[in-house]
């Protein structure tokens, strides 16, 4: 049984100009201790499938389908359930460290707090775990620098900050939605090696949600691509990259910088993303895509598997 299994999942807002169509019949599974990669460009739908599955939506949002951690439905839950899988069960690492952490409480505070509720320890023992979890995550002085408030770390800290609140109560399943968003190339690469550190000691699983297929290389084992609210391929990173089947996956590979090549020779996927509110009857990608046909633009072509581990959404893959 997979750690998470996710079926049919689709998630709409209401606005004021009409329905947004976020996330349209996601099927995702997690296996314990597995890391998977969620990529796409911004809009694809990437953080609300998480949203979905923390249970943390918008108030005008709402998520229809089948979200099962290790066997149980948590989708839709209510509050008071829902606190009791966060954390123990499940964590969320979230893109902006500012927005997440509370920037009038000192880092002490806010780190003792999810042991004292999530794992009932006493104040001393939660403030030391605090601080063992601090070190574990590279943060110098740790003793001392958990008093400090939020802006008193850079970045780079905050956002393992973030990592290390996550990761107190050693979940079975942390989501890391855009977690290197921001930071330098040094940085981004610290907290990856720290996200696969604690992965490889605590056994926890991991969906990395990110933009920047670059990061993924080396730290996942599986790679999710989507588009328009829905998955255009799917399989192992290393057999992504070697052979992309999705016109789209390939576009976001090309765009990824290398050493052997100019940035100023980076390609662009030409176009722009599909508008949520009036999605195409047939693929989302047609309009930018150079293989589309009337029939890519009438019919939605379906994910199907082509080889052990391996999906695309395509009604003219590549070879």
């Amino acid at each position: 049984m997979p750690l998470l299994r996710v079926r049919n999942l689709r998630v709409r807002f209401e606005t004021a100009d009409g329905t947004v169509n976020a996330v349209n019949g996601v099927d995702l599974g997690v296996e314990a201790g597995q890391s998977i990669a969620v990529v796409g460009e911004s809009g694809s739908g990437k953080s609300q499938i998480m949203f979905a599955i923390m249970g943390l939506l918008a108030r005008n949002g709402s998520a229809s389908g089948s979200v099962e951690l290790e066997g149980r439905e948590v989708l839709n839950l209510a509050e008071e359930e829902l606190n009791r899988i966060r954390s123990r069960h499940i964590a969320m690492v979230f893109q902006d460290p500012m927005t997440a952490l509370n920037p009038y409480l000192r880092i002490s505070d806010q780190m003792t707090e999810v042991l004292t509720v999530h794992r009932r320890m006493s104040r001393r023992e939660a403030r030391e775990e605090a601080i063992r979890m601090l070190e574990a995550m590279d943060i110098p002085d740790a003793r001392s620098r958990i008093g400090q408030f939020p802006h008193e770390y850079s970045g780079g800290m905050r956002q393992r900050v973030l990592v290390a609140m996550a990761l107190l109560c050693r979940p079975r399943l942390l989501i890391a939605d855009e977690p290197t968003t921001a930071l330098d190339v040094t940085v981004q690469q610290q907290i990856m090696r720290l996200l696969s550190e604690a992965r490889a000691e605590q056994g926890t699983a991991l969906i990395l949600v990110t933009h920047d297929v670059g990061v993924v290389a080396g730290h996942c084992d599986e790679m999710v691509v989507l588009y328009g609210g829905r998955i255009m391929e799917s399989g192992p990173v290393k057999a992504v990259f070697a052979a992309p089947r999705h016109p789209y996956t390939r576009g976001l590979l090309n765009a990824v910088p290398r050493l052997d090549r100019d940035d100023e020779d980076l390609p662009a996927i030409p176009g722009d993303p599909p508008d949520a509110q009036r999605l195409p009857a047939g693929c989302p990608f047609a309009q930018r895509c150079p293989r589309a046909d009337e029939r890519c633009r009438r019919v939605l072509p379906a994910l199907e598997s082509f080889a052990p581990g391996r999906a695309a959404a395509c009604h003219h893959p590549l070879a």
